[in-house]
This record gives structure tokens, C-alpha cells and sequence, in this order.
């Protein structure tokens, strides 16, 4: 298991269990050896090789990374369930990307950010073949397949291990607005936000650590607005 996200709204843990190709859901709660409550598999849910998982817990969606495409479930999808939602195709730029892209959502401004080949930016309701809204490539944005995104503000892998802050409205080679951990990271695997405390968390598999980081100022930038 690769990846995690937490709802904070239904209060579930929700994992990707990329061998058995499922979606597991369990209690936020959840100890010891505890069924999920719920499990997307079967061949209808069209999941191959689910690596990354993100929710948006005001539409209540569970958004998959799998491979060259992202799946879209309700969060409350039970079973051989089919996706309401699929983006995949040519003019996505999501095949190819050389590994498990990290997928995040900004329910407020109803974007979809993918960390592959820089950053990709789609609507969150996107479906099928579609391009992405933007593309962001400066400062190495995507680097270590890390993403997390807050009111508008992407966290995102960035040049020199370190985590870049770009807008959800930047495009092309748009330099990181901040950087954080720079000169200290070494190789970045876990990035989280604890908006409610203004802080970022980083793992690093080199360091064998978990950094917090309190950037007010980063969040001080944050602008809630829908962008398209």
C-alpha cells in the first residue's frame, strides 16, 4: 500500500490495495486486525494497478491514480462497482509519466491536481479524454510524486528536495511561490497539510524522519476562489 487519505468528513481511512486491485475503506477508529467497511473490487471497477488514492469529501468522491489514468468512485461505493468518472486517454499527458503519479483535490476551487510530468491541473468533475486545464513545469514541479493541495495553494515535489507552493491559476514554467525544507529534505516519500495549524508535514526515507514545518505565510496565501 502506497498511498492513504483520510475523510475527514465521513471520518474513513481510505487505502489502495494495489495487488488485490481494490479501494479499502475502514473507520477513522480502526485498531488491530479490523475489516473495512467498505471495498471497491472486482472487474467492473476497471482498477489495474491502484497506487495513490485522494477524496473530496464535500462530493463525497474518491479519486484513484491508477497507472495512465484516474478512476472516480462515491465515497460510499460498495462491491464490483463501475467509476461514475474515468480521465484517461492521449490528451490527458497522463500515460507515460514513468511511474505512480500522486493525485490530490482542492474541494474549494473543484481542481485535480496530478504529480507527473510537472503538475497537471483538471477540473474535478473532468471525465474521458480531456486536457488538462493547466500544466505547471517550473522549479521541477511533480519531482518525488508528491502532491496535497488547500484552498487554491498546490504543495507539490520540487527541485533540490524540497516542497514547492504554486496556485492553483499558475501555468507553464511558473516558479514555486515558496519552498520548504530546502537545504534539509534528502529524499522525500510523504507530504501531508495541517491547514488547521498552518504547518506541512514531510517524510524522508533518507533521514529515516517526520518534519513539520509551520509556514503561516504560506498559508496567508491561500484564496478559496474557483478558478475556471
Amino acid at each position: 500500500m502506497h498511498g492513504i487519505a483520510y475523510d475527514e468528513v465521513a471520518d474513513r481511512i481510505i487505502v489502495p490495495a494495489q495487488f488485490s486491485q481494490a479501494i479499502l475503506s475502514f473507520r477513522g477508529d480502526a485498531r488491530g486486525e479490523e475489516r473495512p467497511v467498505r471495498v471497491i473490487q472486482g472487474p467492473r471497477t476497471e482498477i489495474r494497478r491502484a497506487d495513490r488514492v485522494a477524496v473530496d469529501p464535500i462530493r463525497k468522491e474518491i479519486f484513484v491514480g491508477d497507472g495512465g489514468q484516474i478512476l472516480v468512485y462515491p465515497a460510499d461505493a460498495n462491491g464490483d462497482v463501475a467509476p461514475i468518472r474515468a480521465i484517461r486517454g492521449p490528451d490527458t499527458m497522463l500515460e507515460g509519466g514513468g511511474g505512480p503519479p500522486a493525485i490530490a483535490v482542492d474541494p474549494v476551487t473543484r481542481t485535480l491536481i496530478v504529480a507527473t510530468r510537472g503538475l497537471l491541473i483538471f477540473d474535478s468533475t473532468a471525465n474521458g479524454n480531456v486536457k488538462p486545464l493547466r500544466v505547471i513545469t517550473g522549479d521541477g514541479a511533480g519531482a518525488g510524486r508528491l502532491a496535497a493541495a488547500h484552498n487554491g495553494l498546490i504543495f507539490a515535489g520540487s527541485r533540490g528536495n524540497s516542497v514547492g507552493v504554486w496556485s492553483v491559476n499558475d501555468s507553464g514554467n511558473a516558479p514555486a511561490r515558496f519552498k520548504i525544507g530546502q537545504g534539509v529534505l534528502k529524499e522525500m516519500r510523504g507530504l501531508a497539510i495541517d491547514a488547521k495549524n498552518k504547518s506541512v508535514i514531510i517524510t524522508d526515507k533518507e533521514l529515516n524522519a517526520v518534519m513539520t514545518w509551520s509556514v503561516p505565510e504560506v498559508f496567508a496565501q491561500a484564496t478559496g476562489a474557483r478558478t475556471n
